[in-house]
């Protein structure tokens, strides 16, 4: 059985906890799925045996993926809350670059 199996990386993923980095954006950058990030988390723990928190982790994962339909592009709350955003966030859209939408906080 091949399985998506990503290195583990202690130094990376300790640096991205003390950083702050969510839940969700640490996914992004190792590509991985929630359930590996646990695996992860629990084996640098007990290599530091220290306690880290990850902000995001009690809360459901979702894809950063988005479809342009004919009702627009639909981000949903759970994925802009994943990336520390909150209701009522107001975002300026640009596009500097071809096939890239940068959505940036007001």
């Amino acid at each position: 059985m091949a399985g998506k199996e990503s290195k583990f990386d202690a130094m990376k993923l300790r640096t991205m906890i003390t950083e702050g980095k969510t839940a969700q954006q640490i996914m992004d950058a190792f590509g991985i799925d929630k359930v590996t990030l646990k695996n992860h988390l629990l084996k640098l723990m007990q290599m530091d045996e220290k306690f880290y928190k990850i902000e995001g982790m009690e809360t459901r994962a979702v894809s950063g993926n988005a479809k342009f339909s004919k009702n627009g592009l639909r981000l949903s709350p759970t994925l802009l809350s994943n990336y520390g955003f909150t209701l009522g966030d107001e975002f300026k859209v640009s596009s500097l670059e071809e096939g890239k939408i940068v959505l940036e906080q007001k």
